[in-house]
């Protein structure tokens, strides 16, 4: 006899292939109108039983390629980078100017692809749910806004671009958050931002919206048509051309990782508006420490430490 309990977990992997888009063995059985026999259930279990375990098989040996390849590639380009700064700083003698322009576009190229690889190794450890979060209760995001701001000066004043922070009218309360974590985000869409504004104005803007900090990144750029939002935030999804938007160059990765890690913390990340022509604005929000929310995401990344433990203990072996 085939019981309720094992018809409903039946009937969930068969939905959770469909959305994966594998040929579900148990089709026939579950189309409208048939009533199967118990032992058809039984063996579409078991099938579906043994296909779901190769899956998640298939899963892991993916994430440990990746985590593996990428570690790989890492260590030659970093020396790659490091030979190669120190052939334009002169360490190794004097060079011309068209040596030096197409070593510094070497240089650029191997830069891209270290960022690429240390992208994935965010995404193989997100996906693996042992990601580090070292939480922070008195992060200022003005102040973020700033360093980030202050670094960057020289760059943007290169490219005939201002990039200011909003003055906050008093002081806002700082948030709960992981400072790396949050300055990478905060990076990720201020360079997107730059990206595409050729000549104009980037703002960073703070203000406190009930429990959050919400933090928002305009642009003058040329924004993103309505029928390329949709790929926002999406792994490797991106517009296809630079008339797309601020974010058609690139990896397609940076956005993804950024709502990862901003959904961790307990906040949010959206587009806030965007006109082409007129410039886009990206926003996220943050708890307050002491709110509801940053109490559960404490309580949460302290609960999962141990079966990160784990992981990379088994990693190390």
């Amino acid at each position: 006899m085939v019981t309720k309990k094992e018809q409903t977990y039946l009937k969930d992997i068969a939905t959770t292939f469909k959305e994966r888009r594998v040929n579900s063995v148990v089709g026939e059985i579950l189309q409208e109108g048939v009533k199967p026999t118990p032992e058809a259930y039984q063996k579409a279990i078991r099938e579906l039983t043994h296909a779901n375990l190769r899956l998640r098989q298939l899963d892991k040996a993916k994430d440990e390629f990746i985590s593996i390849a990428s570690h790989e590639l890492r260590n030659p380009m970093a020396i790659i980078k490091g030979n190669i700064s120190m052939i334009i700083s002169g360490d190794t003698g004097t060079i011309n100017n068209e040596i030096r322009d197409v070593l510094t576009d070497v240089m650029l190229a191997v830069e891209r692809q270290i960022r690429l690889v240390n992208e994935l190794l965010d995404i193989s450890r997100i996906e693996a749910g042992v990601i580090n979060f070292n939480l922070n209760t008195a992060i200022q995001m003005e102040q973020v806004a700033q360093l980030l701001v202050n670094s960057l000066r020289s760059v943007t004043e290169n490219q005939n671009v201002q990039i200011n922070v909003t003055p906050v009218d008093g002081s806002l309360p700082p948030v709960q958050a992981d400072h790396d974590k949050i300055s990478q985000v905060l990076i990720n869409l201020v360079t997107n931002a730059m990206k595409f504004t050729k000549k104009g104005t980037i703002t960073i803007e703070t203000r406190q919206k009930g429990d959050d900090i919400v933090t928002c990144v305009s642009d003058t750029g040329p924004g993103i048509p309505k029928q390329h939002q949709n790929l926002l935030f999406k792994k490797f999804s991106k517009p296809a051309s630079e008339s797309a938007g601020t974010i058609s160059a690139g990896s397609g990765l940076g956005l993804y990782i950024s709502k990862k890690y901003i959904e961790k913390l307990g906040g949010d990340i959206w587009l806030e508006k965007s006109k082409p022509g007129e410039g886009s604005t990206f926003c996220f929000s943050l708890p307050i420490p002491g709110s509801k929310k940053a109490k559960e995401v404490a309580e949460n990344i302290k609960s999962l430490q141990p079966i990160k433990e784990i992981h990379f203990s088994s990693q190390v072996k």
